[in-house]
């Protein structure tokens, strides 16, 4: 049994098929076939069973994956740190993300990267999208609040912002003169990020409030563009202060507070678990997660 025979079952244990895992590990699929078959000869039992183009994990296989998968890819992360302190680390990284948490939230943390002379692609991407371009190589690196949980892709935090619901001047004073917030909101044109509104709603939820049939006038998919309206007192909205703290302090909006106190979400950095392995996407991670700690 070898490293490099692990290796190759926990790839294809992720992917669920012997060819997206020899596209992943840079190999032949006879190879990926080879190496499976040279463990399960060591081991004395069936890993995996073999239906149409994918595969099925066994117990055992699930059992093996548990067992060696966070040590196998920490091994893995350590031996390409060794090889990127030896390695040119010039090239590409791809980065992708909503477009307004790249502009706004990710490039001022980016300088490092650049100073190691290695180039950016930026790529804004929502939902879902963000998860498909990381397991089809498309994207290194991604950038959101949440992705769907997924074995194949690590992820560790950048920070926290509060969720701030604010409207112009004039607006928030509309709003905080009727009897109760909760009124006041219901009986003012609201702006969201998305069809779901999650921001708008985790802030209600959080506050306790009910806005009834509040009248929604917008939404739009990119955190920017709802700043720009409720500057422009097309009504009120929920969003994170980095977005809009230099906009507070022109006095251009203001802020409603909540009875239940500051709200804050975090954003994470994602990239698939293979990716690791190699040292240059390795170190790029490593510089991305020292500019924000800086």
């Amino acid at each position: 049994m070898s490293l490099v025979h692990l290796k190759t079952f926990l790839e294809v244990y992720r992917q669920g098929a012997f060819t997206r895992a020899a596209g992943t590990l840079g190999l032949t699929q006879p190879a990926v076939t080879q190496h499976i078959a040279a463990l399960e000869t060591v081991l004395e039992r069936q890993l995996f069973q073999r239906v149409s183009r994918a595969v099925t994990p066994t117990d055992i296989a699930h059992d093996l994956a548990r067992r060696i998968g966070d040590h196998l890819d920490l091994t893995e992360e350590i031996l390409a740190e060794f090889r990127a302190r030896s390695s040119r680390l010039a090239g590409t990284v791809h980065l992708c993300g909503p477009s307004d948490i790249l502009s706004d939230l990710v490039a001022p943390h980016l300088h490092m990267l650049c100073a190691e002379r290695i180039s950016l692609q930026l790529h804004p991407t929502i939902g879902d999208e963000i998860r498909d371009r990381l397991l089809s190589g498309n994207a290194d690196f991604g950038f959101s609040v949440t992705l769907p949980p997924d074995d194949r892709i690590a992820h560790t935090p950048l920070g926290r912002e509060e969720l701030m619901l604010v409207a112009t001047p004039s607006l928030a004073a509309r709003i905080e003169s009727e009897d109760t917030l909760s009124h006041g909101l219901e009986r003012t044109p609201f702006l969201s990020y998305s069809i779901e509104r999650d921001l708008l709603r985790q802030w209600i939820e959080h506050h306790e409030l009910d806005i009834g049939r509040a009248e929604e006038s917008v939404t739009a998919p990119d955190l920017r563009a709802l700043r720009g309206l409720v500057t422009a007192g097309l009504g009120w909205s929920v969003l994170p202060r980095y977005l809009v703290s230099e906009a507070l302090e022109a006095g251009k909006i203001k802020e409603i507070e909540g009875p239940n106190g500051c709200l804050t979400i975090g954003y994470e950095l994602f990239w698939t678990k293979a990716s690791a392995r190699t040292p240059r996407i390795l170190r790029a991670r490593d510089l991305i997660l020292e500019g924000f700690a800086a």
